[in-house]
């Protein structure tokens, strides 16, 4: 017994020795796969902040540690050693390479892989780097930070941004699929941020293949979040509050401005106009200044509030995981009146281990949105308005209701001519969307690791209840609603999808398989209902009924639709030794849409990781390398099963005498549309170097699109058809750019980069054309879709001399300030053999650069975003042809014409009011602008406090956070923003973007 109580006694006093005992501890850490020393290697006593870094050579000191401590030997791209000191005073260490990147599962799609074994290029965004950007859609956050991927945000409050991967290749509906958990979707704007686990983007067609017809615009699979195995409930809080403002506000002439420039045009024209704003409301006739000055984009705008709160609980035990959250949105839009969009988003995840052979789960996301949409024609009718009149005019009379709006009336101005603030105000439409989606699933373990069966069924319900109600009003004759008009819609979608698969896999030797066999029934159903009626009673909602109208020219309609699929598909991966990667993907898909009722698609790739061979093992450069090379064939049935309709139009004709003889044309234009179908190959190569702190990933695709539907104009007939028209070729080079670095203990940063290089064209044409107008644009052999076409302004005649010496300008009764035309076949006249295709809106380069550190608790990053390569078509410029008095930009005012030498590029404030240079018919390259921009996209500067003591309790951690979401933007159109939601780039009617400033909080608990 003695014995026993000397030994205890002597271990605890030597303990006590060797952790009081201080030492210098020093050695040289070395990389294992080179045998290099390891340079700039954290070196840190575990539990403190007492460290220090390796030099050049690999060597390390660290002074002062106790004999009992355990150092951490830590560095990007390696693994993380812990080595006990135990009294020793030199330790050398070997560092291993971190594959945790390589190893990570990726979703891909009825199934996973390992990121090492893909053989396509696909890219996954995680929760952290959507969570805290401001955004109503979770896509909208994605801006800038997937290359091939290019998103186009929208300001209306709710409205999801438009989405394509890899260019345009259809003139339908060009957004990529998007499957949540399991269930396909049109878009994601019914999700909130803080739902998504991750994101998986499929860009190529090898990757998306199988998803079949529903994959020619790339696919993107959406997984909600889950709960994690063994961990006790975790409870996160996440929210932001801020401000929204309008950015690049448009500058329009003033009062004075455009008085003079209509002055310089022709003063006993609209001199008129000038002596009505004196006479109403004040001013100066002889200096042209007007006590109404009205600046409208200004009346319109607002600063506006936005915020987001999200409360996350998860966890899991050994046999389950849970996952549950709820959130809400709130986002009011700077149009100076009610719009908005409110969002309650509650979401659901159980997965559960029942037996050793069956995991069963459930999964479920409900949504609730209230949109107020505002009246975007206000836009345009801010730009055409001049400011000679103001908003509000009290002295009216009671025939003016319910607001005393100023009229353009009372200034001469009438048709095309409206109150701005007016057609803002008296404008009331809204949508209210109920959105849920459920997911159930069984997964049946036949052989353990190896064979697994799963069925899976997913279930989406979403109605969308509109109402538009328009009161009665007066403002002028031509700006009035003498009776209420109600109309409501009710649009309800359903869709279920059942999938079961069964997968196999095994490894023997050097080798590994999988192989996947699947069916998938699904079916899509819509049914809308709408009705109309005039003599609504204004007021309460209450009230707001078709039943309470009048009875006479009430509508009804009713519309839907329904179809169903089958499909079959498989998928094979066939790995050996970790350098040698086969995938093999087929789907044959059945429609009831189409006449055409299958529609198979193959696809197939390789992988050779060369960094895995021997004759690489004695090379420095690069750390890991990867080449691939795919082919995949996909089918795109968002375009209409067929297309047609028949009219009968009234006609006059001459027949033998001088005498109009009416009479009627009867016409019947009908086609059979077959799916779109896209061929793509891609090569590509994954590489790190420099240590693994430089990560690249390259891609070159070419992507072909048959059977491509295009709209051409019918002959003698002001409609379109469409049909299977031609081919469209969309190639380019996508490069993503990664640089992680830590220099010592506290400081690491990362530097990145994704750039996309992207050439589209149209191809080819049926029956040997080789252009075919449609309504906005034209689609020409060689040149990009939706091409914008008409004259090319080559300069402005200068002098009386110079119009005389030119044929063109006699003929056409020109003068100094007019536009000069390009003769493009020298014969002397201006006319359509003239016209050429102008410039397109797709970007041929679009870029995204981020920078950002860490530095003990603090953190900041930054990300831009920009494109190159594409115009605009400034409609709003261009309807002057509706309306030769209509208001001008301030660039207008100061680049015109006003004598010989002024400008070659701008014409005279005469000329912008004739036909010759302004016309709807005759497109002018004047029009035609740069749609390049650069953006500081987010700024993010957050800090973090740690384990906060709270009497017992310990808070594991609160991050407070300040964000500038788009704070700057440079461009030179003529616009609010060159980003256009419209897919031809006209800009006109655009809600501006804003810049969005917020405060942002992250518990812990």
């Amino acid at each position: 017994m003695k014995l026993k109580i000397v030994t205890v006694f002597n271990f605890f006093f030597c303990s006590l020795l060797l952790s009081a005992q201080q030492v210098t501890v020093s050695g040289t850490v070395t990389e294992e796969a080179t045998g290099e020393p390891a340079i700039g290697v954290t070196v840190l006593v575990k539990g403190t902040t007492h460290g220090t870094v390796t030099d050049m050579d690999g060597n390390y000191s660290l002074p002062d540690v106790a004999g009992d401590a355990t150092l951490i030997f830590s560095y990007i791209g390696m693994l993380s050693l812990e080595e006990p000191v135990n009294g020793r005073t030199t330790i050398d260490i070997t560092l291993r390479e971190d594959v945790q990147a390589l190893e990570e599962v990726v979703v891909i799609g009825y199934g996973s892989a390992k990121s090492k074994d893909l053989t396509a290029p696909i890219n996954v965004v995680k929760e952290k780097e959507i969570v805290n950007v401001p955004t109503s859609s979770p896509m909208a956050a994605l801006q800038g930070k997937v290359p091939g991927v290019n998103i186009i945000n929208s300001g209306t409050p709710g409205d999801g941004p438009k989405v394509t991967i890899r260019g345009m290749g259809s003139f339908g509906d060009t957004s990529p699929l998007y499957v949540v958990d399991g269930m396909f979707y049109d878009n994601i704007n019914f999700l909130n941020n803080s739902d998504i686990q991750d994101m998986t983007i499929l860009k190529d067609a090898s990757a998306a293949a199988i998803y079949g017809v529903r994959a020619a615009n790339g696919v993107v699979i959406i997984t909600t979040k889950r709960g994690v195995r063994n961990q006790d409930a975790k409870v996160t809080y996440n929210g932001y509050m801020g401000i929204q403002k309008a950015t690049n506000l448009l500058k329009m002439a003033n009062s004075h401005e455009y008085a003079t420039m209509l002055m310089e045009a022709d003063p006993a024209t609209y001199g008129y106009l000038f002596e009505g704003s004196v006479n109403a409301f004040g001013g100066d006739l002889n200096s042209l200044t007007f006590n109404a000055d009205t600046d409208w984009y200004n009346e319109l705008l607002r600063t506006a509030m936005m915020t987001n709160h999200s409360l996350n609980v998860s966890g899991g035990t050994d046999r389950a995981t849970y996952s549950t959250g709820l959130s809400y949105l709130s986002q009011d839009g700077v149009m100076d009146i009610e719009n908005y969009y409110r969002r309650l988003n509650f979401r659901a995840a159980l997965d559960f281990d029942a037996k050793s052979w069956l995991k069963i789960g459930f999964n479920g996301v409900f949504s609730n949105a209230q949109q107020q949409i505002p009246n975007n024609a206000a836009w345009q009718n801010a730009f055409n308005m001049p400011g000679i009149i103001p908003v509000y005019d009290e002295s009216r009379d009671s025939s003016i209701f319910p607001e005393k709006y100023a009229s353009p009336e009372q200034v001469g101005l009438s048709t095309n001519f409206y109150n701005p603030v007016a057609t803002a105000t008296y404008y009331d439409n809204r949508n209210e969307s109920y959105q849920v989606l459920s997911n159930f699933y069984a997964q049946f373990n036949i052989l353990p690791e190896k064979l697994n069966v799963r069925s899976s069924y997913s279930y989406d319900y979403s109605q969308i209840r509109g109402t538009n109600f328009t009161p009665t009003y007066y403002v002028s004759a031509n700006q009035k609603a003498t009776v209420t008009s109600l109309t409501k819609e009710d649009s309800n979608y359903y869709k279920y999808i059942w999938d079961n698969t069964a997968t196999y896999t095994d490894k023997w030797d050097k080798h590994a398989f999988t192989g996947m066999l699947g069916v998938s029934v699904r079916q899509e159903q819509y049914k809308f209902l709408s009705g109309t009626a005039t003599d609504v009673p204004e007021g309460s909602d209450v009230w707001k009924y078709i039943a309470l109208g009048n009875k006479e020219g009430a509508t009804v309609k009713d519309d839907g639709w329904r179809y169903r699929g089958l499909s079959y598909f498989t998928r094979l991966n066939y790995n050996y030794d970790d350098k040698y990667m086969l995938m093999f993907t087929f789907r044959a898909d059945g429609s009831s849409k189409y006449n055409d009722k299958w529609g198979y698609f193959p696809s197939v790739g390789a992988a050779w990781v060369v960094s895995q061979e021997p004759f690489m093992k004695d090379q420095h450069v690069f750390d890991y390398l990867k080449l691939r090379a795919s082919w995949g064939k996909l089918g795109n049935d968002k375009i209409a099963a067929s297309a047609g309709f028949a009219s009968i139009n009234n006609v006059q004709g001459v027949f033998g005498t001088n005498n109009a003889i009416d009479g009627y044309t009867n016409s019947s234009n009908f086609s059979w549309l077959g799916w779109e179908v896209v061929n793509e190959t891609n090569v590509g190569v994954n590489f790190s170097t420099l240590r693994n702190r430089l990560e690249a990933d390259i891609d070159w695709y070419y992507r072909l699109t048959d059977n491509a539907v295009i709209s051409p104009k019918i002959p003698m007939q002001n409609a379109t058809l469409a049909g299977n028209y031609g081919e469209i070729l969309n190639t380019g080079v996508d490069v993503s750019l990664n640089w992680n670095d830590k220099l010592n203990k506290d400081f690491a940063y990362t530097i990145g980069a994704n750039l996309s290089f992207l050439h589209n064209e149209v191809k080819s044409l049926k029956d040997n054309m080789t252009i075919i107008k449609g309504g906005k644009t034209v689609n020409k052999v060689g040149e990009k879709m939706n091409s914008y076409y008409g004259f090319k302004v080559v300069g402005v005649y200068q002098t009386p001399e110079e119009v005389q010496a030119d044929a063109v300008a006699v003929a056409n009764g020109l003068e100094p300030g007019d536009f000069k035309y390009e003769d493009v076949n020298n014969d002397g006249v201006i006319d359509g053999s003239d016209k050429q295709v102008l410039g397109s809106y797709i970007p041929d380069f679009t870029y995204g650069f981020n920078l950002g550190f860490a530095y003990k608790n603090l953190d900041f990053a930054v990300t831009t975003y920009g494109q190159a390569g594409g115009e605009l078509w400034n409609r709003k410029r261009a309807l002057r042809y509706a309306a030769s008095n209509y208001n001008f930009d301030k660039d207008q005012f100061d680049n015109r014409w006003t004598t010989a030498g002024s400008t070659n590029s701008n014409p005279s404030s005469k000329a912008l009011l004739k036909t010759w240079n302004v016309s709807d018919s005759n497109n002018a390259s004047y029009f035609v602008e740069s749609s390049n921009y650069f953006r500081i996209q987010n700024v993010t500067l957050g800090y973090s406090f740690r384990d906060i003591k709270m009497g017992n309790y310990t808070l594991p951690g609160i991050r407070l956070s300040l964000t500038a979401d788009r704070p700057l933007i440079l461009f030179k159109a003529n616009s609010f923003t060159p980003e256009l939601s419209d897919a031809e780039g006209w800009d006109t009617q655009v809600y501006p973007l804003t810049a969005t400033y917020t405060f942002g909080v992250q518990i812990d608990f």
